[in-house]
């Protein structure tokens, strides 16, 4: 009898751990690639990390999720979220989700909604790594989305020359498909680019190499870019 007990403990101790795993809240950049006709509510993907989002929810048709919480008139096409999501619970879908959906993907419940920073014209803005601002006056986003190579002379080390690194930008607008431009901290090399109507100069890139970490991780890397509206 003992032994029993212990095995039904064991069992709904685990169905409550995977219950909790269901439901757990992690922070990603939605966009929103349509809306339900039917019921009014958004489909967004995740266009930056669509494996990650694959794994901890499931895969959603076409790599779409049903947004069952944000409202069409609310939102644009194309237009970008920082968000925290999880698995809808089944009391939250209204009957509209549950018998005249458009379309069949993934319900899912998104929290603590915000746009991208907005974008600082004519200034030095900041781009971690994979991240983006936003301009909401001409609604485009302006994205670090990779570093492309860094071969620039750890600090406190002595170098034939002082090397270049060079990074991966993506200039969106909505409903417009993305333009990506590279730019390098070398003067010999690009460093400024005119992109829909805009320029941007690479100032510089953060951190840099030193003799003990000569390597950096990906995400570490902070571009400074000028941004600078062409009259």
């Amino acid at each position: 009898m003992k032994k029993a007990v212990i095995f039904f403990l064991m069992f709904f101790s685990i169905l409550a751990c995977e219950k909790k795993q269901e439901n757990i809240i992690t922070e990603h950049i939605a966009k929103i690639a349509g809306f339900d006709l039917n019921c009014s509510t958004c489909i967004v993907e995740f266009p930056d990390d669509s494996l990650q989002v694959k794994k901890e929810i499931g895969k959603g048709g076409a790599n779409f999720y049903h947004a069952i919480n944000l409202n069409k008139g609310d939102y644009e096409l194309g237009q970008r979220l920082r968000v925290k999501f999880r698995i809808a619970e089944p009391g939250e879908l209204n009957a509209c989700i549950t018998m005249y959906p458009s379309y069949s993907y993934e319900n899912i419940f998104l929290t603590e909604i915000e746009n991208f920073d907005p974008l600082i014209l004519n200034d030095t803005i900041e781009l971690p790594y994979r991240d983006c601002f936003y301009d909401p006056v001409d609604k485009f986003y302006l994205c670090l989305d990779t570093v492309a190579g860094d071969s620039r002379c750890p600090d406190g080390a002595v170098c034939v020359w002082e090397g270049n690194a060079e990074v991966r930008l993506k200039f969106e607008k909505l409903n417009e498909d993305p333009v990506y431009f590279n730019l390098n901290t070398h003067l010999n090399y690009t460093t400024e680019a005119v992109v829909g109507g805009y320029k941007f100069r690479l100032v510089g890139v953060n951190p840099a190499p030193s003799l003990k970490h000569p390597s950096i991780p990906p995400k570490d890397y902070i571009a400074k870019i000028l941004v600078e509206k062409i009259d």
